[in-house]
């Protein structure tokens, strides 16, 4: 495939949908119902427009100084404790429900310490793997639940109030966005537009097969209607738990997202002792992450904030690039 020889082609794909597992989609239809799929689409055009405009800023504003590298090693930071708590509250909902937590983080935490050994190019040759299979699985889970699909479900168009279709546009703007700017600091194809179009538009279709198949009344009650939408797909009529093979592809998602934030955080820390600052560091997430897991229900007040924190960071990178920028003219 000539999509996956840019260099981060195959990991802006995966960064681009990684908030949307449990966070994203949930908020949007607590938010809109039916009408999900609106600000959907209106918010792939508006997170064209912050990408493009990212991709200008990024070009000509490196972060150098301290207060920039320090406000991004915090981005780093919460995306990275998010990405984790997300990742273990949806594994031992699905996965390993009756596994300690400690079991559940602690090898992925070890993953993630051996995948960033070797820097970031390791990790995009694991997203150039992890590209196509991942895209032959929403080919799949589009064509397995066609015929569970009802577009009655979205009729009557536009029943919620402006207000709420404006509110989900910018989340879903934000949602898609903020992992890009995990890339600061790396040099990306010329046209970042293109892998945020393919991975935001997987979203889109994402977020109409799941009101296409649960209707407007089931997406306001699963916390995972994406994964229970899964639950539709059956093989030849009776092979069953299919969800749990191809729900991997949202796996993918978390895992890069992880990767690449962990790397940045090493790149950041000071050149003596690096390595086992990286190993405090790693033990340190792995720390909060169990204690917010173990914790759950009291965690759960970021999930209604976490696109306005998301959307902070972005405009405080940009603010303080562009104030470095003014006073060096």
């Amino acid at each position: 495939m000539k999509m996956i020889k840019n260099k981060t082609f195959s990991v802006s794909y995966f960064l681009g949908r990684a908030f949307f597992l449990g966070f994203g989609f949930s908020l949007l239809f607590k938010l809109l119902d039916k009408d999900a799929w609106i600000a959907s689409l209106l918010g792939v055009l508006l997170g064209s427009l912050f990408i493009w405009f990212f991709q200008k800023f990024k070009e000509n504003h490196a972060l150098t100084n301290i207060l920039q590298k320090s406000i991004f090693f915090l981005f780093n930071f919460f995306v990275f404790t998010q990405i984790l708590f997300i990742f273990e509250t949806f594994c031992s909902s699905f996965y390993l429900i009756k596994s300690p937590h400690i079991y559940i983080l602690l090898p992925l935490i070890f993953i993630i310490y051996r995948i960033t050994k070797n820097g970031f190019s390791t990790i995009t040759k694991v997203s150039d793997v992890l590209l196509p299979i991942s895209l032959l699985l929403v080919l799949f889970i589009s064509l397995g639940l066609i015929k569970n699909m009802n577009f009655d479900y979205f009729l009557p168009v536009l029943t919620e109030d402006t207000f709420s279709i404006l509110q989900g546009t910018i989340y879903f703007a934000i949602y898609s966005t903020a992992p890009f700017f995990l890339l600061w600091n790396e040099k990306t194809e010329k046209n970042l537009l293109k892998p945020y179009l393919l991975s935001s538009l997987t979203v889109f279709l994402a977020a109409i097969i799941i009101t296409a198949v649960l209707g407007p009344n089931l997406t306001q009650i699963y916390r995972y209607p994406e994964y229970m939408t899964l639950k539709k797909i059956k093989l030849f009529n009776f092979v069953e738990k299919v969800e749990n093979i191809v729900s991997i592809t949202w796996i993918f998602d978390l895992f890069i997202t992880l990767a690449v934030s962990g790397n940045n955080m090493k790149e950041l820390l000071p050149k003596k002792w690096k390595n086992f600052s990286f190993i405090g560091l790693l033990l340190l997430l792995f720390g909060i992450s169990l204690y917010c897991g173990m914790h759950y229900k009291d965690e759960l007040w970021i999930y209604l904030y976490l696109p306005i924190i998301l959307g902070v960071f972005m405009l405080l990178l940009i603010l303080v690039g562009f104030i470095r920028k003014k006073k060096e003219s």
